[in-house]
Parts: structure tokens; C-alpha cells; sequence
């Protein structure tokens, strides 16, 4: 029953933090959170080169790097993330097979009985439920709540 518990927190967590994390990149990529609207790009010695040319040429240069790279590390989140969520979603997913399997493979006074089988999923469904809630909160009060 712990482990199952355990790893149906885990599955939930990784599911949701998945879901603030895509929020959070959506709420980065408006045009509102912008390389221009960036307190980095008002702190730049660029606006100290005389020769416009050079200061736009390098300016549209470091642009595209700050969002390449800005995007290379929303890609590397993503992926991690989905990573662990697929990780967890596995492990629960085999947690519950064994329970199940157990319920066919063992003898009558080891079996669990189907109201202690049934209580583990009903606790399963409140962790979620909680988790939910947390998360739901959470992502009331991203910055994309404020704009």
C-alpha cells in the first residue's frame, strides 16, 4: 500500500509540474516577456557604440542568441520533465499490475480483501485529487495571472 501511495504521488506530481512548466513557457513566450522587454537588454553597454550599423547588426545578434538559448533550455525542461513524468506514470502503472496479479497468485489469507483493494484506489484518487488542488493554486499565481 506505501509503495503504491508513494508512487501514485510521484506519477501526480510529475504530471502536474509538467503542466505548470508548459504554463510557465507559454507565459514566457508573450510577446510581453520579450528579449527587448528584458531587464538585460536595457543594462547593455551596446547603446555606448556610436556606428548604428554595428549596434543594430549586434544587437539583432545577441537577440537571436538570448532566444535560441532561451528555447534550447525550455526544450531541455520539457524534456526532462516529460521524462520523469513517463518515469513515474511506468512505475505506478507496475505497482498497480502487481497488486492486481497478487489478488490471482496468492492464497486466500494472503490475498487482500477487495474493500482494502478498493480503499488503496479511493486514497490513490485523493492524492491525485490533492495534488490537483495544490497545483491548481500554484498556477492561479504565475506571473501570466498578473499581465
Amino acid at each position: 500500500m506505501i509503495q503504491i501511495c508513494e508512487s501514485k504521488y510521484e506519477q501526480e506530481t510529475s504530471e502536474q509540474e509538467y503542466e505548470f512548466l508548459k504554463q510557465q513557457i507559454a507565459f514566457y513566450n508573450l510577446p510581453s516577456q520579450s528579449f527587448e522587454c528584458s531587464k538585460i537588454f536595457h543594462h547593455l553597454p551596446i547603446d555606448s557604440i556610436q556606428n548604428l550599423t554595428i549596434r543594430e547588426a549586434l544587437m539583432k545578434q545577441l537577440k537571436e542568441v538570448a532566444i535560441q538559448s532561451r528555447n534550447a533550455l525550455f526544450n531541455m525542461y520539457l524534456k526532462s520533465a516529460e521524462d520523469q513524468r513517463e518515469e513515474y506514470k511506468n512505475k505506478h502503472e507496475a505497482n498497480v499490475k502487481k497488486i492486481n496479479a497478487s489478488q490471482y497468485t496468492l492464497n486466500k489469507t494472503e490475498k487482500l480483501s477487495s474493500t482494502l483493494v478498493q480503499l488503496i484506489h479511493e486514497r490513490c484518487n485523493k492524492i491525485s485529487e490533492r495534488i490537483r488542488c495544490i497545483y491548481k493554486f500554484k498556477s492561479e499565481y504565475i506571473p501570466s495571472k498578473f499581465s
